[in-house]
Formats: structure tokens, sequence, C-alpha cells
């Protein structure tokens, strides 16, 4: 059956019925051996996940939830968020980026509201969602009219994933954190980029060195240091994907001053260079390579 309002009907989703840009897609192989993407945010655009095959975690502005064949992961532009997997291959996931989205009902670049869940089961939906990002994936590298079909189904996803509250939502487990670790985190998350040491973060937060140590790391399993790494390491990669500023200057960008050992630490935590970091999303991505 043809509608004759779904004009009106898409103003009743999306504020006067402009869809969304569908900014890339990326299809995660499961067979690959994991190449980790520590803590990052993007500051202009959402993402959309859909979950394959794998187990693994999300972390999300302080939550984790756990992930399994048919999750749906939402990522609202501007979260700090995080995907492990729990095994040394890859989640196998489709990741939408997407930008220019206003929903109805919800604040500008958000796909749930502030607060809600961040990952839900897909349930009797999951084959449908898995053929719609197959297909978008494939049209997003043809021609332009395949282009623009991988669009509209970009809107389509998004508004059919949005009924997902229906079905039984995935619980988040709570860090426990004291009012005084999101402080910290606050604190870390503003001036990572900086030279800043234990000293100087106890000296702005007024306690010592050794007591924000220890009530971090017990709250989130890392040291100040560690995360300020990983937050170091996850801005690198954005920077590598959706710039074209070398290495070196990427590295003074997010804190090192000399290059070696900034390459060192992003090959331990990631697990290649970034020279082959920046390659590999080249190769695999399709659409636009902007991740800001």
């Amino acid at each position: 059956m043809l509608y004759p309002d779904t004009t009106h009907r898409l103003e009743t989703v999306f504020e006067h019925g402009r869809l969304p840009t569908l900014v890339y897609i990326n299809k995660q192989n499961h067979t690959r051996k994991a190449i980790r993407r520590p803590l990052h945010r993007h500051d202009s655009i959402c993402e959309l996940l859909f979950v394959y095959q794998g187990t693994g975690t999300y972390y999300v502005n302080g939550k984790s939830y756990p992930l399994s064949e048919g999750s749906v992961i939402y990522y609202n532009q501007g979260d700090l968020h995080e995907v492990i997997s729990e095994t040394e291959h890859e989640i196998g996931d489709y990741c939408i980026g997407i930008s220019n989205l206003r929903r109805c009902d919800l604040p500008p670049g958000c796909l749930i509201s502030p607060g809600e869940p961040s990952v839900r089961q897909a349930g009797s939906l999951y084959p449908m969602l898995l053929s719609m990002c197959e297909q978008m994936y494939t049209l997003e590298g043809t021609n332009d009219k395949g282009k623009l079909t991988a669009q509209l189904l970009c809107s389509a996803i998004i508004v059919l994933t949005s009924q997902l509250e229906s079905f039984p939502l995935t619980g988040a487990k709570e860090s426990g954190e004291a009012h005084m670790v999101l402080r910290i985190r606050n604190y870390l998350n503003e001036h990572f980029m900086e030279d800043i040491t234990l000293d100087t973060a106890g000296e702005a937060l007024g306690c010592s060195a050794t007591y924000i140590s220890h009530i971090f790391k017990k709250a989130t399993g890392r040291t100040p240091i560690q995360y300020i790494i990983r937050r170091r390491i996850g801005h690198a990669q954005t920077l590598l994907i959706s710039t074209d500023h070398s290495v070196t200057r990427i590295a003074a960008i997010v804190g090192y001053d000399n290059t070696n050992y900034f390459s060192t630490i992003f090959s331990k935590v990631v697990g290649i260079s970034p020279a082959r970091y920046r390659e590999f999303y080249k190769e695999e991505m399709k659409g636009f390579k902007d991740q800001s």
C-alpha cells in the first residue's frame, strides 16, 4: 500500500521532513585480528552500529553494555565511547556514520534521548536490519544512483531502529563512580592533549595525586595516565581518518613532541602503526572520510 501522506509521515520523524546524511558505512570483518579503537568522540556526526557476529562490550559516558549478535548500538553526537571485543578478533558489525540528523523529538545529532539505553536488541527485526545494512554497504560503493539509494536506506534504518524500545532492552552496568571520579574524568577529558601530570590534576581538583590515582583506578580499572594515553590515541585515530595531517603533526596535536615515541605508543595500544591504520581505513571505508 502506498501512503498518500508519506511527506507528512516523514515530518513526524525528521524536522521539516529533511532526511539525514549518510557520511560513511564501514563493515568490520569478524575474522580479522582486532584493531583497537580507544575512547573517542565525534563532534559533528552520530553513529549507528549493528552487530552481526561476535561478543564484546560497549563503553559510553561511564556505562558499559554487553554486546552480542543482533545488538544495535546508538551513539549520539559528542558522546565519549569505545567498543571492545571479548576475543582477539574483531566484533563483526556495520558502522553507519550520520550527519545533519534532526529527529523531531530529540536534540540535534541524537539517535536516542540522552540517558536512554545505548544498546538494544534487534529481536525479530534482525534479518531485515542485516539485509538493509548489506545492501547499503554495497550500494555506497557504486554509482550516483546507488549512493542515493544508500542514503534513503540510511534514513529507513534510523526510522526502523527507533521502534526497538518495544523489544527487551539490554541493561547497562553502572560503574558506581563517585562524584569525585566524574570530576577527575571531566578534567582529564578537557586537558588530555596538554602536558598534565597527576600533581597538576590534583592541584586543580583540590586533592592529592595519590588520591586521584587510587580512586580513579578503583572505579574505572585504569590509572589516570592510562586514561590520558587512550584518549590521546583515540583522538589521533580520528585525525588519521578524517584529515591529511602528517603523523608528526597529529602527534603534536594530541600531546607528543616525539613522533617516534608517539608511533610506539600508538602501535602498542592499537596493534598497528599510525600509517598502516590510515591506509587500512582508506581501504575499507565507503563514503566520506570525515569522522570529526
